[in-house]
């Protein structure tokens, strides 16, 4: 069998995406006997093959402002890719050129008499978090600062951009002849696209590499952070649709009452922003993507509580490998976090509600050891990649055997 997938979330400075990716590869090399394609955007055409390994780059354009990221233009080289490696099952991760190339593929296979099966994996609320929200914050707050009319104008402009790409993403999905999600906030979200059914498969963590035992004061004192400060920490992609700047003033928020330190770990649009910011506030630390796992396992573990303040996760991947490594984690009470943060394991604030999550915050540092320990127990019991592999790969075998033929694009 060889499954591919086919995403743009796979660059040097991806995180939960990339994760999943590699832990895949493991499964696979680990477990069976299968091959795995990954066909990606990149700075210039190239071929890795590594054993049962393959990774295909196709020359791309970077997406403008979202470096390292880049947009495939391409189709008919994806397909060509396809046609080469012939695949039995594809799993999408983009929605824009590549679905197309994989219909198309598929299409050719069946009229050969062969099968091939389309999974979409829904990793990102795209609809809601670039583009709804975005342009809601920009048009109704942008007009609405002139009168309540340009206000509800501007709601009502983001609202058809939203939804005009819930219908495009739901052409696809229903051309797909599996539709996943990682947690059921995502699978509710995607039944309003009209997708009825949905299937479950949660995401998982190595719970050897995300471990309380990482803890390592070295890295404190390398921030220049004493033993006794509390760290609050955040690790995902600096970008507005994260809502980083909530953390940014419940951080400062909170430095008025006690010497907390905010970590922050990774890269995106508003690196050079925060970077600055650091300049002049000595308790915000920013540090670039860690590629390195141990470096970030170690970084997560000794810290004191994990915090996050984006309302549009699908998962919450940074947040059970936080719980993994002990921390209490204080959110927001909105997607996938609802799922990730139940009792006992941390807080949620309402929605850039600054001033609820900086006492949350407080509250997360004060009960820390419970409430970690608590997390670590808990993701200990629910999530694992073995659990999440062997459960996709079983929905994937016995929908393609089962299936004499896919649906036609």
């Amino acid at each position: 069998m060889r499954h591919c997938d086919l995403t743009f979330s796979y660059t040097e400075s991806s995180g939960g995406i990339r994760r999943y990716i590699d832990q895949k590869r493991n499964y696979l090399l680990e477990n069976t006997d299968h091959e795995h394609i990954i066909i990606v955007p990149g700075e210039k055409d190239a071929i890795e093959k590594s054993g049962r390994l393959t990774t295909y780059r196709i020359a791309s354009p970077v997406i403008p402002g979202c470096a390292p990221y880049r947009f495939f233009w391409r189709p008919s080289k994806i397909k060509e890719i396809l046609n080469i490696s012939q695949v039995n099952i594809i799993e999408l991760a983009s929605f824009y050129m590549c679905p197309w190339a994989a219909f198309s593929y598929r299409k050719t296979q069946i009229q050969r008499g062969k099968n091939c099966l389309i999974a979409g994996y829904i990793h990102t609320d795209i609809a809601d978090a670039y583009v709804g929200a975005p342009l809601r914050n920009v048009l109704a707050e942008g007009l609405g600062s002139r009168s309540r009319i340009f206000k509800r104008l501007g709601l009502r402009i983001a609202g058809a951009a939203e939804t005009g790409v819930e219908e495009y993403i739901a052409s696809i999905l229903k051309r797909c002849d599996l539709v996943i999600a990682a947690a059921h906030a995502q699978a509710n979200r995607v039944r309003e696209y009209g997708i009825n059914h949905v299937e479950i498969v949660p995401l998982g963590v190595d719970l050897n590499q995300f471990h309380p035992r990482r803890r390592n004061l070295t890295l404190r004192a390398d921030l220049g952070i004493n033993t006794t400060d509390p760290i609050f920490i955040y690790a995902g992609r600096l970008d507005s649709e994260k809502h980083v700047r909530t953390l940014i003033e419940a951080h400062a928020q909170l430095a008025e009452k006690i010497n907390a330190h905010l970590v922050l770990v990774g890269n995106g649009p508003l690196l050079d922003e925060l970077t600055y910011l650091s300049r002049r506030e000595p308790r915000l630390h920013i540090l670039p993507f860690q590629r390195d796992i141990a470096l970030f396992s170690g970084l997560l573990a000794s810290a004191d509580v994990y915090v996050t303040a984006g309302p549009h996760e699908t998962f919450g991947l940074s947040v059970i490998e936080a719980q993994a490594s002990g921390l209490p984690v204080v959110g927001v009470n909105a997607g996938a976090l609802r799922e990730r943060v139940v009792d006992g394991l941390g807080f949620l604030a309402p929605v850039d509600n600054t001033a609820v999550m900086s006492d949350l915050m407080l509250r997360a540092y004060n009960e820390r050891l419970q409430l970690g320990a608590n997390a670590r127990r808990h993701v200990e019991k629910h999530f694992s990649w073995e659990a999440t592999f062997s459960t996709l790969f079983e929905l994937y075998e016995s929908k393609y055997y089962k299936s004499k033929k896919c649906v036609l694009a």
